[in-house]
Formats: structure tokens, C-alpha cells, sequence
């Protein structure tokens, strides 16, 4: 029974059989299928708020950045993006030094204009519109000879802390951007109301529906015009479709060759 056994082993060790599963076979997916999307059709798509991709294979989402892109294709918006461009330069770095995305420096081009002398009809003012409350909160003066609100390094400062505030409360800079439009406390409430997480699957009101969009549009235009220009285009909704659905078609590709990998590895 020993010399069985003994021989046994010695063939187990010779390869000749082996008991139990085998090795997993590692696969690279990207050499078993060819990904059928164009590099420059994938660009179309790879469009990204505060890290976050927007879901343009939704039709809505699609159809709202592509209404925000059109309205800033305009000769006044191009003279304002020229003219912000030194003033860019001055927000950047501290939004660094709060660990602000960089994506909000483009607030106050839909807030103010980029204007200092901004002021609404509620009376909020400066550069990224804070209401008197709220500034001095933030530790800006505004008083009856000084309004700090419109000194852009400062009132930068204190947009920082004020953002950083919102994403303690929300987690998600998406919706620390629809916070900013419409408060806190009414996304908070409109996320329990609803059940939904995502900026993009709430039911907000017009203003803040637009808000986020507004902001990727703006950020768009300054750093790739030549996408936005595809965007202006009623074309876009086809070709976007078209992307969706093949990339559908290779992930399910892709799960099949795993699939496979898998069971042949038992």
C-alpha cells in the first residue's frame, strides 16, 4: 500500500495528473476582443465634472450640456473668457491649498461674470456671490465702507471654506456644486424626499437643473472648444448612441471571455 502510494506521488509530481482545481488562466480581455469604439469618438463622450464622468448616454443629461454649450456660444462669452483668464490664475492656486477641485474656479463665471461689481437683486455680491450673512460668517467684512466680497483673493478664501463646509455635509462635489446654487439644507431635503443620491437623478427646480451643466459648459469652452463645437451639432445625439451602444456590445464581449476563461479553468 506504501510502494501504491509512494508511486502515486511520484506521478502527481511529474505533472503526469493533478487533483483539485487547476491554475487560473489570467486573461487580457483587450486581447481577445478589439474595442470597436474610435479613440476620437470616446473623446466625445469623456467629458467629467470634478472627476466624476458626466452620463452623457443618458438622452437628458445629453440634451440639457447640450443646451448649456449653445448658450455660451456667443460673442460676449468669449470676450468674458478672454478677459478671466488672469483672474483664473489667481483662484487656481487656492482652491489647491484647500484641496478644492479645480472645476469650481469656473463658479464665479456664472456667478458674477467674473465681475466684482456684481450684485443681484437679493444682494448678494462679489465675485462668487455671497449674501452679507454669509460672507461675514466666512470671516469677510462688509460693512457700510467695506465690502470684501469684491476683493477676489479674499472672497476666494472664503469660497474655499464654504465649499469645503458643503462637502463635510454632502460628500459628493457634484452636489456640493447644486448646494451652492441652492443651499444645503434644500438638496439634503430633496435627496431624502426622493431616495436618490445623484445629482442627475434628482428632481430639482429649473435653476439648479441647469446649474452643474452650466458649470461643465463654461469649464468646456475654456479648455476644449473643438468638443463643444461637435456638441452644437443635433448630430451628436446619434453618434452618442451609437458609442453606448457599442461599448455595451464589447462589455458583453468582455464578460463572455472571462466567462469562458473561467470555466475552462476547471
Amino acid at each position: 500500500m506504501i510502494r501504491i502510494l509512494f508511486l502515486v506521488i511520484s506521478i502527481m509530481s511529474l505533472g503526469v495528473f493533478t487533483v483539485g482545481k487547476r491554475e487560473k488562466k489570467e486573461v487580457k480581455v483587450e486581447e481577445e476582443v478589439a474595442y470597436p469604439v474610435k479613440p476620437t469618438e470616446v473623446e466625445l463622450i469623456a467629458i467629467h465634472f470634478c472627476g466624476d464622468t458626466i452620463p452623457l448616454q443618458e438622452t437628458y443629461v445629453a440634451r440639457r450640456y447640450q443646451n448649456m454649450i449653445k448658450s455660451y456660444d456667443n460673442p460676449t462669452f468669449r470676450r468674458m473668457r478672454a478677459r478671466s483668464r488672469r483672474d483664473m490664475k489667481v483662484i487656481e492656486p487656492i482652491l489647491k491649498r484647500y484641496g478644492i477641485p479645480s472645476d469650481f474656479k469656473y463658479v464665479p463665471i456664472i456667478e458674477s461674470a467674473m465681475s466684482p461689481s456684481t450684485t443681484s437683486p437679493r444682494g448678494a455680491a462679489g465675485y462668487w456671490q455671497f449674501m452679507p450673512e454669509t460672507a461675514r460668517s466666512l470671516g469677510l467684512t462688509v460693512d457700510e465702507t467695506v465690502d470684501e466680497r469684491n476683493n477676489l483673493v479674499k472672497s476666494t478664501h472664503a469660497a474655499c471654506k464654504y465649499l469645503r463646509r458643503l462637502h463635510r455635509q454632502l460628500g459628493s462635489w457634484t452636489l456640493v456644486a447644486a448646494a451652492y446654487n441652492a443651499g444645503p439644507t434644500r438638496i439634503q431635503r430633496r435627496m431624502d424626499e426622493q431616495g436618490k443620491e445623484d445629482y442627475y437623478d434628482l428632481r430639482l427646480n429649473p435653476e439648479t437643473t441647469k446649474y452643474v451643466f452650466k458649470l461643465v459648459a463654461v469649464k468646456e469652452w475654456f479648455t476644449n472648444p473643438t468638443r463643444c463645437l461637435e456638441w452644437t451639432d443635433d448630430t451628436v445625439f446619434a453618434r452618442v448612441a451609437e458609442i453606448d451602444r457599442l461599448q455595451k456590445v464589447f462589455e458583453e464581449a468582455s464578460q463572455k471571455v472571462i466567462a469562458e476563461a473561467d470555466f475552462g479553468s476547471y
